[in-house]
């Protein structure tokens, strides 16, 4: 097998063997790029770099994996990381041996070309072979990295809310912001996340990047909540993938099974939004109706669910909400009275060989994380 740097030009080949593998335990998707395969690393970074495993006998891709790096603030300074993500193998032995061979050469040579700091990764906790292969400790011919745990968090989906929930904060002043609060809106994003670890903004300007980098957001598709003196207290802006990035379920496992009946049953009666049905009922493939909560801060958990309440209520009907909870944060999971799922994900620091772990691994390292769900 020949490893090769992708290029432009094989966006179109690399969404087509991207969109073959499904992925997840409870619901098997289906990722499709509608657009350039290379937009989502875009959103996080302008470096990143995409391996292709392929044949050399006939060219076709045989594995893919995408290295994004980036600045973020860690243990206390700005650190270069590198986040693999996106591995996709076929299910050969030639090439998950080749896979294997290659991967700590491709680190080494990452780690030189960007001068990365660490290496990091996210696992789905529900995914038994995932774990096995990349964290079960084992004896191996050849070196590997190793995986030590950093975070974990859950990827929350909100349907919808149980009848006589009541909004904690109904008088909160919550409205879309306007150019005259753009300022003191970057500075709440600054202060808000400049406190925990793997942040990517540490100042205005980092800041400002950032969300120029999502595309179709703008600081006026932020809501903030306002307290009596005008000072915001809480901001979140809801975002769509499905230009860049859509979900399609293929086939849901017993237990997602009955959780959207539950929905159907539930948006009958008006309190919940439902999951697609299946591309194997459907016949066709049609993707999950979602918006992602981005910047979700807000100063105490009563802030948040008022911002959820308002933002569920002006999002499209048939859509559902998706955000990223760490688990410490207390002020962000899900309130009650409120029908939602979670999916456990763990946040994983790759450690080379014979090296040893870096303070911020350390248990007595409490600070909060910052990552996207879309960044998932």
């Amino acid at each position: 097998m020949n490893l090769e740097i992708a290029r432009p030009e094989d966006s179109w080949e690399l969404k087509q063997f991207f969109k073959n593998f499904t992925m997840g335990e409870l619901i098997e998707l289906k990722i499709d790029r509608p657009d350039d395969f290379f937009i989502p690393y875009d959103i996080q970074s302008d470096s990143h770099v995409t391996y292709v495993l392929r044949d050399p006998t006939d060219k076709s891709i045989q594995g893919v994996a995408t290295f994004v790096i980036r600045n973020v603030w860690l243990n206390q300074k700005i650190q270069t990381i590198a986040i693999a993500r996106d591995l996709r193998i076929l299910p050969t032995r030639a090439a998950i041996v080749s896979w294997g061979q290659y991967f700590m050469p491709v680190l080494d040579e990452i780690k030189k070309a960007y001068n990365v700091d660490q290496f990091f990764s996210v696992l789905n906790m529900k995914e038994a072979k995932v774990l096995n292969t990349f964290i079960r400790p084992r004896h191996q011919k050849r070196p590997w990295p190793r995986y030590q745990l950093f975070r974990r968090f859950n990827l929350v989906s909100v349907h919808g809310v149980l009848p006589f929930t009541k909004n904690p904060l109904p008088h909160m002043r919550i409205r879309k912001v306007d150019p005259s609060l753009h300022e003191d809106l970057l500075y709440y994003i600054v202060n808000k996340k400049r406190e925990k670890e793997l942040s990517p903004i540490y100042d205005k300007s980092s800041a400002e990047e950032f969300i120029d980098r999502w595309k179709g957001l703008s600081l006026n598709d932020f809501y903030v909540a306002l307290d009596s003196e005008n000072r915001i207290v809480g901001c979140v802006a809801p975002w769509s993938s499905a230009a860049i990035q859509e979900f399609i379920p293929h086939h849901y496992n017993q237990v997602a099974h009955n959780f959207r009946q539950f929905l159907k049953f539930g948006k009958w009666l008006g309190w919940t939004r439902t999951l697609t049905k299946p591309a194997s009922r459907l016949k066709t493939e049609a993707s999950l109706n979602f918006r992602y909560l981005t910047c979700f801060l807000s100063d105490n958990e009563d802030i948040f669910e008022a911002l959820l309440w308002r933002v569920f209520q002006e999002v499209h009907s048939h859509e559902f909400l998706v955000y990223l909870q760490m688990k410490p944060d207390l002020y962000t999971r899900p309130p009650r009275g409120w029908i939602s799922a979670k999916l456990p994900y763990g946040l994983y620091c790759l450690l080379p060989p014979g090296q040893e772990a870096p303070d911020f691994l350390h248990p007595s390292n409490e600070a909060l994380c910052d990552w996207e769900a879309f960044h998932v």
